[in-house]
């Protein structure tokens, strides 16, 4: 898509960011009372820009997409411990055009270049199609765990 920017979020993004959740999240093939519940604890706060690495893609100057995820590497992993990939989030009415997929290519480059081993993916049930179409390996779960687990390996 031409005209888009990917770049760190800044804290004066956060409304942005919590608008694009919103509207990705009223889009889900869900009830109405589910998403409205969905809605708040899914959004970031001040202290989740402190925690998490944030990347924003704009589009002609308005953040359209968000992806965020936690360099730490306390994620236990197929291979080890890695990181994890904690949300991706494109307004709906840009879906399907490559943008999520360009955030998370920035999200893996970044993760590999800080030497990373790989990152953790917990999907939501309604993202687990997207994921698996993004070639990440599915992580079999067991009794009790996140039932809808996929990495990205980074490094042999």
């Amino acid at each position: 898509m031409n005209n888009l920017v990917i770049r760190a979020a800044e804290t004066y993004d956060l409304r942005a960011i919590n608008r694009v959740i919103e509207s990705a999240v009223w889009n889900w093939p869900a009830s109405s009372r589910f998403k409205k519940l969905a809605v708040t604890p899914l959004q970031y706060d001040d202290l989740d820009l402190t925690h998490y690495n944030f990347l924003v893609a704009e589009f002609h100057y308005e953040i359209v997409a968000i992806a965020a995820w936690d360099p730490d590497m306390t994620n236990a992993l197929p291979d080890g411990t890695g990181g994890l990939f904690h949300g991706l989030y494109v307004l709906p009415v840009l879906q399907r055009q490559g943008i999520g997929r360009a955030l998370i290519d920035a999200v893996f480059k970044s993760a590999a270049d800080r030497g990373l081993s790989g990152l953790l993916v917990k999907a939501h049930k309604f993202s687990r199609s997207y994921f698996e179409k993004q070639g990440l390996e599915v992580i079999a779960s067991n009794e009790g765990e996140y039932p809808w687990q996929y990495w990205k390996k980074f490094s042999e």
